[in-house]
């Protein structure tokens, strides 16, 4: 019985020091700030999925995890670029000097969330609806 509760400690403490540790990740070198592209994607305040994180990767690196109602902002250069989920993912022209917004949604497939791009103003809602990724 000690040990079991040993166990379960111990896992609670591996848990924590995981969530406390989160920072963006970018790949690559920073973006110029003349022509880069601003790219914004928001995870939707659901229930389903509320518990999880889910990993945000660019160009197939992984660069941070959002919990449901958080947001991201980052820049990238323009150009082409795969950006999503590890189940789901969208191949972007990114052109310079342009805002895009984009949401993670729950969806009917086994993986259960998806990605996709949403109008300047709804994404503009959505993140005055969500909390900033720290």
């Amino acid at each position: 019985m000690k040990t079991l509760i040993a166990f379960m400690m111990l896992g609670m403490i591996v848990i924590l020091f995981s969530c406390a540790h989160r920072e963006l990740k970018l790949p690559g070198p920073t973006p110029s700030a003349t022509n880069a592209s601003q790219v914004n994607i928001i995870r939707e305040n659901r229930f389903f999925g509320f518990g999880l994180s889910l990993t945000v990767m660019l160009d197939d690196a992984i660069i941070c995890s959002l919990r449901a109602g958080e947001y991201v902002t980052f820049a990238v250069e323009p150009g082409f670029h795969t950006l999503g989920l590890s189940e789901s993912r969208l191949t972007v022209p990114f052109e310079a000097k342009r805002n895009y917004y984009f949401v993670i949604r729950t969806s009917d497939d086994e993986f259960g969330f998806e990605i996709e791009r949403i109008d300047d103003r709804k994404g503009a809602y959505l993140i005055s609806t969500s909390k900033v990724f720290k």
